[in-house]
């Protein structure tokens, strides 16, 4: 397999055809002289039969480099998305050597790439054939090489593989927490003026190579401690260790002794004494609980779930503010509307009013017309309108006037009705003697064939012909007149 690259554009024309630019918000800053780049790659250490990882590829400068340097594999990590064509253009000439991954080396599993791309695991004790190397952005490379040192320990993440030398050094957490477990040389150093936009300092080109057997006298108890002690001497690294050891507790002045000068500044101390203040402060028992997740992010998930629970109350304050307006708008639309209604109903009334009138000024014409043909009377007076309670107590006088007639009349009629039924009673008593009456006479005429009447006796021929007549009569005058023809008989 062939070092060498086909024949591409130089990066400048990159740059030019795919208009790409440094982003200071990123702290880029780009490496586009291939005579530098070459340098870091043999400065450093070769990368012969080396799986590589490259963070922050950018434009592909040192990644070119990188691929003619007899690297087995370089895997090129970037996260801005500008510089996926030209890195692809670059990925697909290498003929395989090269993987182009783009993501957030922060959030990258480094054994898990090294393995998927077949990188090759070496004994601790061996040099390593991984290797990670990149220009490192100014506002991550912190993060980044604290997030490898942090590996190195636990052997872990990217040093599953070997002791991986690293490319970064002022005298301080990192550089304490670095030549705790690795060995730092400066092995070439770099001009601002080769840079890419130019930044304010200049740069050097750092191999950190992890130790066999990290410094300190006994073991370290605890690296998370260990991190945390030397963060919070450097956090006031020009007052003296008397004055900032008390962050770290109650009574923690006492671990200094026989160890560290109580006036003795944190840039002073060495390795091995935070080593053993770090071991001593680990059966401290007013020692600092650390919560690992907070602390490994340097506080960053506490800032953003801070700023996500400011964000969600004003959220919701600014939901309550547009219920209210929305409320009060609703409020005041069903006002107008009700209004609009009510000025409706009375434009209606006014208009009904306004028609009645016209229709009895029509009906007042017409019969003051009448009446002046007739008399020439002057016009009737128009009356004025009366008000609803006018209207109202003259309904209930003529109510009360038509009841006052009709209780007259219903006595009336009681009246009349009380006398017809005295009548009918009579007659019908009448009528009932009379029954009785021509029932006894009617006795008589069966058994004896005479006709009793006023204590004289007549004989008749026919009592047949009597009986008949006698049933035939149904008054009482005529009954009389009967019994008198009778008698005359």
């Amino acid at each position: 397999m062939s070092n060498k690259l086909p024949p591409m554009p130089t990066l400048q024309e990159i740059i030019r055809t795919f208009g790409l630019s440094a982003k200071q918000q990123l702290s880029q800053n780009f490496l586009i002289d291939k005579n530098i780049t070459d340098k870091i790659c043999k400065t450093s250490g070769g990368f012969k039969d080396c799986t590589v990882i490259e963070v922050g590829a950018g434009p592909g400068g040192l990644t070119r480099s990188l691929l003619t340097s007899e690297a087995k594999k370089v895997i090129a990590v970037e996260m801005d998305p500008r510089f996926y064509p030209a890195l692809k253009m670059l990925e697909d000439a290498s003929e395989g050597r090269m993987k182009l991954i783009m993501a957030n080396m922060l959030e990258v599993d480094e054994a898990k790439i090294l393995f998927e791309n077949g990188a090759e695991f070496a004994p601790w004790e061996e040099k390593s054939k991984v290797k990670i190397i990149g220009n490192l952005p100014f506002n991550v490379g912190t993060h980044l090489m604290l997030k490898w040192i942090r590996q190195i320990s636990p052997r872990e993440g990217l040093y599953s593989f070997g002791r991986v030398p690293i490319g970064t050094a002022d005298y301080s957490r990192l550089s304490v927490m670095v030549q705790q477990s690795a060995i730092p040389r400066i092995t070439y150093q770099l001009p601002g003026k080769a840079f890419v936009p130019p930044p304010k300092v200049d740069a050097a080109v750092v191999e950190i190579e992890p130790r066999i057997n990290p410094l300190g006298k006994e073991p370290l108890k605890n690296h998370q401690y260990f991190e945390f002690v030397c963060r919070e001497l450097f956090a006031h690294r020009r007052k003296t260790v008397s004055n900032v050891i008390k962050n770290l507790g109650n009574g923690a002045d006492a671990l200094l002794e026989g160890i560290i000068d109580p006036k003795t500044r944190p840039q002073n101390i060495s390795v091995d004494q935070f080593v053993d203040l770090t071991n001593r402060y680990c059966d401290f028992p007013n020692k600092k609980e650390i919560d690992i997740f907070e602390f490994l992010n340097e506080g960053k998930s506490l800032r953003k779930e801070k700023k996500l629970e400011e964000k969600a109350t004003e959220l919701k304050d600014r939901i309550e503010r547009t219920k209210k307006r929305q409320e009060f708008r609703l409020q005041k639309i069903n006002e107008r509307k009700e209004k609009i209604e009510l000025l409706k109903q009375q434009q209606q009334l006014e208009e009904q009013l306004k028609e009645q009138d016209k229709q009895e000024e029509e009906e007042e014409r017409d019969e003051n017309d009448i009446i002046s043909k007739e008399n020439a009377k002057p016009p009737k007076e128009k009356k004025p309108r009366l008000t609803q309670e006018e209207i109202d107590l003259e309904d209930l006088q003529i109510e009360e006037e038509i009841d006052k007639d009709i209780k007259q009349k219903d006595i009336r009629d009681l009246d009349n009705y009380q006398e017809q039924l005295e009548e009918l009673l009579h007659k019908k008593e009448k009528n009932e003697s009379s029954k009785q009456m021509k029932k006894e006479h009617l006795d008589i005429i069966d058994q004896y064939g005479n006709v009793v009447l006023h204590g004289k006796n007549k004989e008749f021929n026919d009592t047949k012909n009597i009986k008949e007549d006698f049933d035939n009569i149904d008054e009482d005058e005529d009954y009389e007149n009967f019994l008198n023809e009778q008698l005359k008989k």
